[in-house]
């Protein structure tokens, strides 16, 4: 028995893990304990009730000075959010009241002592995603609602493009005709004037009404589903990154972990979802816009750092297997930050480990000991690919291109070293099979290049040794004529 586990006041303990077993008692985060007969009326939360309403003080519970208090307050959170967020409820969550409650939870962890309880909650706290979750047949709906919107937005924008070349080409239209004396009709211009004007007048009457009526963003009440735990998880990075800058070196690592496992319920939400694309790019949408593209560097680069473990982790268990398709779905805002990243550190960060430890540790042709966080379903030769592609782009930065090409070699060196990649079914189409064919020569040329040096100087060194040879064997003209006088005399 060590000594430094014992506690004098507590002679039967006497081991780390029954030390910690103690800690979660004590703290009131151990399974084992229930709230129906512990619980005060003062805790008892009212699923009607609004979350900034005087009955319900979220952050006094959450922030109070007794740990079981503001453990409590977690553990009736997990029935309050399902209720609150339920169809059948008259009224929903909001952005605001998330981003009150991610306050108090902050303060909650922030006030945990003793890393076993620190641990346990921040697997509590991550978990309280899956109570505003909805069913699969809601997220599939929602999902394709989203890729509708992004759809939308994409017309939009080229919708503007033509209506500006067009602005352009009238304007370069009049000062063709005032440069030319071209008088146009000053009656029809007038007309069109007054026409103009008044059908302006009627559309911002309209607008101001619309703005009248209109609710805020973040007092909109949302239901459950895909686009409230993205809502969920996006005011969670939002109240890290705000207060960030306030944790000191002590806590920093509660907080690390916590970012972990949330990180980790995202993927295992996209792997029970099936990987659907609509559900992967609403979380990698907000994890663009409130950590991978903000500053400071420190929370987005312990994401990037932690990006690639937890995937495979999550992929190892999950009900279908991540293909080349999905990985790149997933990695979507990787690749944005390899491509444009504002600062060169993190942009190298990505390519060491994102792209070079999935090579080395979690693909099929990487010597990683541990084969079941080996992705074996995901072909390294689209990676590669794909990457070649992505250094061609016109979008991405010349300073970056370089790191990209490399990164593409290295695939391919590691490709043909190994001779092994995942089976595609490549079917009898000859638009795969040209594909197919086009791979294998990029891997031949990309080996022939590197080879190409040592070949020349190889093959200079056997031409000048072929030259010596035949200058020693070949006689010279003047040794030709001495042998001749000799023969005479």
């Amino acid at each position: 028995v060590n000594p430094s586990n014992t506690w004098p006041q507590q002679p039967k303990i006497q081991t780390a893990e029954a030390r910690a077993k103690a800690n979660l008692r004590v703290a009131g985060l151990s399974n084992t304990t229930t709230t129906s007969t512990t619980t005060p009326n003062a805790l008892v939360l009212d699923p009607k009730l609004d979350l900034h309403s005087p009955e319900v003080r979220f952050c006094r519970f959450l922030g109070a000075p007794e740990q079981r208090k503001r453990h409590l307050a977690v553990t009736n959170l997990q029935q309050y959010l399902k209720k609150r967020s339920d169809i059948e409820s008259t009224t929903g969550i909001s952005e605001m009241d998330l981003l009150k409650l991610w306050k108090g939870l902050w303060f909650t962890l922030y006030l945990a002592d003793k890393v076993p309880v620190q641990e346990e909650l921040a697997k509590r706290l991550a978990k309280l995603i899956w109570c505003v979750a909805g069913t699969e047949e809601e997220d599939e709906y929602a999902a394709q609602m989203y890729l509708d919107f992004l759809t939308q937005q994409d017309e939009d924008v080229i919708m503007e493009n033509v209506v500006d070349t067009v602005e352009n080409g009238d304007d370069d239209e009049e000062e063709y005709n005032e440069e030319n004396g071209v008088n146009s009709d000053e009656e029809e211009k007038e007309e069109d004037s007054v026409g103009n004007d008044e059908h302006q007048e009627g559309e911002q009457r309209l607008q101001d009404q619309e703005q009248e009526d209109e609710i805020p963003d973040e007092l909109v009440q949302h239901c459950r589903g895909a686009h409230l735990a993205a809502l969920f998880v996006k005011t969670f990075f939002r109240t890290i990154q705000r207060e960030w800058g306030k944790m000191d070196k002590h806590r920093i690592d509660k907080f690390y972990t916590l970012v972990r496992l949330v990180l980790r319920e995202i993927f295992s939400y996209m792997a029970a979802r099936h990987w659907n694309r609509g559900i992967v790019f609403l979380f990698n949408d907000v994890l663009r816009d409130e950590v991978l593209f903000q500053i400071p560097n420190g929370l987005r680069c312990h994401l990037i750092d932690i990006t690639m473990e937890e995937l495979a982790t999550v992929n190892m268990k999950a009900p279908m297997s991540l293909t080349e398709a999905t990985f790149l779905d997933c990695l979507d805002p990787y690749f944005a930050l390899a491509q444009n990243s504002d600062d060169s550190m993190v942009q190298g960060r990505v390519m060491d480990n994102i792209f070079a430890k999935f090579l080395d540790e979690y693909s099929v042709v990487s010597e990683n000991e541990e084969t079941e966080k080996v992705m074996d379903q995901v072909h390294v030769g689209t990676i590669a690919k794909f990457l070649f592609e992505l250094g061609s782009d016109l979008d991405t930065q010349e300073r970056y291109r370089k790191s990209l090409y490399d990164m593409h070699k290295k695939y391919l060196k590691r490709l043909k070293k190994v001779g092994k990649d995942v089976e595609l079914d490549v079917g009898d189409s000859p638009e795969n099979s040209t594909e197919a064919a086009e791979e294998d020569g990029i891997v031949e040329d990309v080996l022939v290049e590197d080879a190409k040096p040592k070949t020349r100087k190889r093959k200079a060194s056997e031409d000048s040794i072929e030259s010596n040879d035949a200058s020693t064997d070949e006689p010279t003209p003047a040794a030709e004529s001495k042998q001749s006088n000799k023969t005479k005399h």
